[in-house]
């Protein structure tokens, strides 16, 4: 086609009658108001998957990503189209810097007794970002936190620069601030291309979650209670009413004390009010406050007892009734709910004693079970957590969200097939629920965006 005749059919997507319905689809499924104003730019991708899919028209277009079944995947080639890989290894040294220096020794200092250290890669592109703060804990705070449990969780909308971050290979290009010395430790060379090393990559977990329309914060979907946040270069692309609404969420995901990181090129400071800001050389840190202290309450006053009257005897108390046999009885909404709010606060040694407590008296509860195994995964207890999982399945086989965390753990352990086969339980199960119905123990989730998150996950996964 001449550069006349692809002009043209540019201009023909943008005079579309139903052009600016499919741009309002876009943006609200990807939160990127970055294209309200880009025309040409984001009607020059349309034109790209519609010349994909044969489709002459915006009308048909859109039917097809309002499509129930095909409409998901069409949705991914098309969010692969818009969104902007471009990233490196320990980009903006300055933040590095001041995690190296103020960020990960305030946070090793503070959970000492716990043990444990958990970062949140939010929008990691493709790897480059997680994978360097893989480098940056082993190398430099590898003695400090031996023995700990590590987690650096990393998500993206794309499924294609998950693919491509999973797989951990770069070419030059991705080391171009980077000394040699940490390329030739920290990766192997296969001909022109070099793979990260097995150490850090086993500290990193890719998944997909769409920061717009995803649950926040989501300890069943692992996105809970961080030490660290890093979103950088990721919501410059957002309205300004989703950034509003996202901030407050990225703090309730937060432990007490933890800390958010921002890109150089970010949101009014006023969106931060809640944190507090730390200044250092090149870079704004902004740390999770501790809640205020309750203000005192003064003690209500004791009644007066009136003085007794005289030859008066007073009765002996009845007899106590005597105690009765413990009946198991169901949980009650604020057992369950305290044993979430200790999970979502990433205190899992006491939600797991909360819910091994309300085990006790509902070892057939499959909620519980569910739960249970969550909590677990988080702590480290992988095969008893599998084993929860597993229990929560056999008790209730019509429950959707144990098939898909199995599905989700079993891919964290390379057990392609094994996810597969759970990933299409639930699709499955999902075909007697509605797109607007919302799973109260998956925080809130949807049939239809879990229905969109599992097809992702299968085309991760590929052919199995």
């Amino acid at each position: 086609m001449s550069a006349a005749a692809a002009l043209a059919a540019l201009r023909g997507v943008v005079a579309d009658p139903v052009f600016a319905a499919l741009k309002a689809l876009v943006i609200e499924t990807t939160g990127m108001a970055f294209y309200a104003d880009k025309d040409e730019e984001l009607a020059r991708i349309l034109w790209t998957r519609m010349e994909e899919t044969g489709i002459a028209r915006c009308a048909g277009y859109l039917g097809l990503l309002r499509d129930p079944v095909a409409g998901i995947a069409e949705m991914e080639a098309l969010v692969a189209e818009l969104t902007i890989g471009e990233t490196y290894f320990f980009r903006h040294k300055e933040q590095f810097d001041a995690l190296r220096s103020t960020v990960l020794d305030d946070v090793i200092e503070r959970n000492q007794t716990i043990r444990r250290l958990r970062i949140w890669s939010a929008g990691c592109a493709t790897g480059p970002e997680p994978y360097s703060l893989a480098i940056l804990l082993k190398r430099e705070f590898g003695a400090r936190i031996a023995g700990w449990q590590v987690s650096i969780v990393a998500t993206d909308i794309n499924q294609k620069f998950l693919a491509r971050a999973r797989e951990g290979r770069y070419d030059d290009w991705a080391f171009r601030s980077v000394p040699d010395e940490i390329r030739h430790t920290c990766f192997d060379q296969v001909g022109r291309q070099w793979f990260i090393r097995p150490e850090y990559k086993r500290l990193v977990t890719f998944h997909y979650h769409n920061l717009i329309t995803g649950p926040i914060p989501s300890p069943a979907d692992n996105i809970a209670a961080f030490d660290i946040i890093v979103c950088r270069n990721v919501v410059i692309y957002f309205s300004a009413a989703a950034i509003q609404g996202l901030i407050p969420r990225f703090r309730d995901c937060l432990a007490e004390g933890g800390w958010l990181i921002m890109g150089h090129a970010e949101p009014s400071p006023d969106l931060f009010r809640n944190f507090r800001a730390v200044n250092l050389p090149g870079a704004v840190l902004y740390q999770k406050r501790e809640p205020a202290p309750a203000a005192p309450v003064a003690p209500l006053p004791l009644p007066v007892r009136p003085a007794p009257v005289r030859g008066h005897v007073p009765r002996r108390p009845p007899p106590a009734a005597p105690p009765q046999p413990a009946v198991p009885v169901p949980p009650t909404g604020a057992a369950l709910e305290r044993v979430r709010t200790l999970a979502d606060g990433g205190d899992w040694d006491e939600a797991a004693k909360a819910c091994d407590h309300l085990l006790a008296e509902n070892a057939l509860d499959a909620g519980l079970h569910f739960l249970r195994g969550l909590i677990l995964e988080q702590m480290g207890a992988l095969d008893e957590s599998e084993k929860a999982l597993r229990r929560a399945i056999y008790l209730d086989r019509q429950r959707v969200l144990p098939h898909y965390h199995l599905g989700l753990f079993l891919w964290r352990r390379e057990d392609a097939l094994g996810a597969a086969r759970s990933f299409r339980n639930v699709l499955g199960l999902l075909e007697r629920y509605p797109d607007d119905h919302a799973f109260g123990e998956g925080d809130g989730i949807t049939a239809g965006q879990l229905r969109e998150v599992v097809t992702v996950h299968l085309g991760l996964i590929g052919g199995v």
